[in-house]
């Protein structure tokens, strides 16, 4: 199998069954989460079947491992990234030292450019990040596919740092 943009349904059956389990624990080694572990499993096969294998550079198995590695790596800087900034925003800050005018400006800064996201992209925001709750559970909570949810999230994020470094906060 050499690289190319569509796979089978069943030749992406056979190779899942025959590399999922190494992938979810890889998975699961490096995130230390059941959900997580099994999401990022499901992003890896996803990713694979959109292409990129090159079969002249290593095995099937090696690049799975390797894509997972590398994916849940990402997955570890995005989230230590969303708590740095949840953190530096979290309620009450601004409270501590009242005095802060600089935190106080950025603080109005974020409200206004989360009043700039839709409703659906607001909420689904709150639901991962305020209350801590899974894309998988958000999911099944609003009944939409789990990739809607993760696709949701992605822009609002994006659309959430394009507002706050236009206004020069991040």
């Amino acid at each position: 199998m050499t690289s190319r943009n569509e796979i089978s349904p069943d030749e992406l059956g056979r190779l899942y069954d025959d590399h999922a389990t190494a992938v979810y624990r890889l998975a699961f080694s490096l995130l230390s989460q059941q959900q997580e572990a099994e999401d990022l499993t499901h992003d890896v096969f996803l990713r694979f079947q959109r292409g990129g294998f090159n079969s002249e550079r290593g095995s099937i198995r090696h690049y799975l491992l390797l894509l997972t590695r590398s994916m849940a790596l990402n997955r570890l800087n995005q989230h230590h990234n969303r708590r740095r900034i949840l953190e530096f925003f979290r309620p009450g800050d601004g409270q501590q030292n009242p005095i802060d005018l600089q935190a106080m400006d950025e603080r109005c800064s974020l409200e206004s450019a989360l009043s700039e996201l839709s409703p659906r992209e607001q909420q689904i925001l709150a639901m991962n990040y305020r209350e801590g709750i899974s894309q998988n559970t958000i999911a099944t909570t609003l009944q939409l596919p789990l990739g809607t949810v993760k696709t949701i999230s992605r822009r609002a994020l994006l659309k959430l740092r394009n507002a706050l470094v236009s206004r020069k906060v991040i």
